[in-house]
């Protein structure tokens, strides 16, 4: 009878043993995917966005008096298209020296394409080598600053010939500090990478704050107190998300991550 009992408790042990090594690479009867770097669950293709939606209102900048400087020069600005959406009639657009406004433009056009004109007055001689471009998005009602930028040059027409698009995003003022991921995928057997279809997205406390593509850099946005985010990969392949149990680490500047899953 001893022998009947012990051999039954060594069969619960390699079933038990047997059944834990197995499930370190393959997915569960629930769904639940476990592995040394991610979990996974079934999910249909994310719409992971940022939310850039801010509450400040149209500052009361004042256009310059041109009759306190000497010099002009001329910038044509086409806004970006991340930014188009949500253009309104409220945008404006604003050079400074210091906290001088030398430049002060509303939109033109309101479709497919906005421009800003703007006259940027200085004198040549004697201001300083940068100057600041700021963005004010009605529509998002928050401000993108861009600081040191060129400096004024005197009878300098810019964007006229063709379209000067400069990156506003990374200025903006809701989130303090931007990072740049690239996300490589290191994916075991049976994971097809898709660089279209496949998202990987970037989360601080549960908010979206950063989506790009497999290989691809993309900007993720967070606050100066934010150290830590969580990185999710959303596989076409599999028909779900990865999320990567370990926390990432926030900081400005440029960084890549190998996601092994």
């Amino acid at each position: 009878m001893k022998t009947i009992i012990k051999s039954l408790l060594l069969a619960a042990v390699i079933t038990v043993a047997w059944g834990c090594s197995s499930s370190d690479d393959e997915t569960s009867n629930d769904g639940d995917y476990t592995g040394n770097a991610a979990t996974f669950q079934p999910a249909n293709a994310p719409a992971w966005v940022v939310d850039m939606y801010s509450n400040q209102e149209q500052p009361q900048w004042l256009s310059p008096d041109p009759t306190l400087y000497e010099d002009k020069m001329i910038a044509v600005l086409r806004l970006q298209d991340e930014l188009v959406p949500f253009s309104t009639a409220d945008d404006l657009m604003a050079v400074f020296v210091g906290d001088e406004c030398r430049a002060l433009s509303h939109r033109s056009g309101n479709g497919e394409a906005v421009y800003f004109v703007l006259n940027i007055y200085g004198n040549a001689g004697t201001d300083p080598e940068q100057f600041a471009l700021c963005y004010y998005s009605g529509g998002l009602r928050q401000e993108f600053w861009r600081r040191g930028e060129n400096g004024f040059l005197n009878e300098m027409n810019i964007g006229t010939e063709s379209d000067f698009v400069l990156d506003l995003m990374t200025g903006t003022t809701k989130y303090e500090r931007q990072t740049v991921f690239v996300v490589t995928p290191k994916v075991k057997e049976g994971v097809t990478i898709d660089a279209d279809a496949d998202r990987v997205g970037v989360f601080v406390n549960g908010e979206c704050r950063g989506v790009g593509k497999p290989g691809i850099d993309f900007n993720v946005f967070h606050r100066q107190d934010e150290t830590q985010a969580e990185l999710r990969y959303y596989s076409s392949s599999k028909g779900g998300i990865f999320t990567q149990t370990a926390p990432l680490t926030l900081d400005a500047g440029y960084q890549a991550i190998d996601f092994n899953f």
